[in-house]
């Protein structure tokens, strides 16, 4: 009986000892691959924001066993596969970058930095002010904006009358009035920019030219419209006021005495003849308006005795009157 037991057990001996070879031997391989070695992980040291940067890295490709697989981390949240990889950072900053190889046998990492920084910005004027504006001519204005872009911006600017100025604020002084336009150039390594502001500089105006209520009248003889030499004489105070008053204008109104003839008529003439003699001294017909009033109603005021009735008025009016 007990021959039979020691059969037995050396059969299944006989039996167990190839297969735990075999098992064994499919253990001693999976323990003995070779692991990942990770020589060298590379990518630029900078990048500017949106810029796509290319990632690459090298291991013992020689001696590591497949299957491999390849793991990138770029500090912002995103992943990326394979040795050779590209990303972009949407945000500024510094993020550490970190590749791993792995297989059955183990894993290796390495870890490299990219500082992402702005991209360059050149320059750009959002706005440019002169102050005050209007101007009165031979008064300061003083220039100013506001210019954007990498530094150092370097600034230049011209005043529409031949002068010119680096400052960043510069102030400037018109002598003569007009309408000056003003231009600001602005530069740095990346870019240019330039804008313009319209200076408009008013003349400085006698005291005659905001006081001035009544004109000299013009009198004329008997059923005429044409100026005598003392009509000229009151006229032409009035026409160099006119001429060194751009903010006046002139209503001349034409009166014609009781008894002359064709009375509408001839208080138009005489006003036409008066307008004639303003712009024949240079005062633009735009500024001149005519009517004949026809005959004299009532008592005037003006001096002259009987003749008061023949004349022409002139009636001042000012651009801050309406006009």
């Amino acid at each position: 009986m007990n021959t039979n037991i020691s059969s037995n057990a050396h059969s299944l001996s006989s039996l167990w000892a190839p297969l735990l070879l075999i098992v064994g031997g499919l253990f001693l391989a999976g323990c003995g691959a070779t692991a990942p070695v990770v020589q060298s992980v590379s990518g630029p040291d900078t990048l500017e924001t949106d810029e796509t940067g290319t990632f690459e890295a090298s291991i013992n490709e020689a001696e590591a066993d497949d299957p491999l697989t390849y793991t990138w981390e770029f500090g912002d949240g995103a992943t990326g596969s394979g040795l050779l990889t590209n990303h972009s950072y949407s945000s500024t900053g510094q993020y550490a970058i970190r590749f791993q190889a792995s297989n059955e046998g183990g894993s290796d990492s390495d870890t490299i930095s990219v500082r992402v920084v702005p991209p360059p910005q050149p320059a750009s004027i959002t706005s440019i002010n002169a102050t005050p504006n209007p101007v009165d001519e031979g008064e300061t204005v003083r220039f100013s904006s506001n210019v954007q872009g990498d530094t150092p911006v370097s600034r230049s600017w011209s005043f529409g009358d031949g002068s010119s100025s680096m400052s960043q604020s510069p102030t400037h002084t018109y002598e003569e009035p007009g309408q000056y336009t003003a231009r600001l150039e602005a530069s740095n390594d990346v870019g240019e920019d330039t804008r313009t502001v319209t200076v408009r500089v008013n003349r400085v105006l006698p005291e005659i030219c905001t006081t001035v209520s009544e004109m000299n009248s013009a009198f004329f003889d008997r059923n005429s419209s044409t100026l005598t030499e003392e009509g000229e004489e009151s006229l032409q105070e009035n026409a160099d006021i006119l001429s060194d008053c751009p903010n006046l204008s002139v209503q001349v109104e034409g009166f014609a005495a009781p008894g002359e003839r064709n009375v509408q008529s001839l208080s138009e003439d005489r006003a036409e003849a008066v307008s004639s003699f303003y712009q024949n001294n240079g005062v633009p017909g735009s500024r001149i308006m005519t009517s004949g009033q026809g005959q004299v109603e009532g008592i005037t005021s003006k001096k002259g005795g009987t003749r008061q009735y023949r004349r022409a008025d002139s009636l001042p009016q000012r651009e801050d009157d309406g006009m």
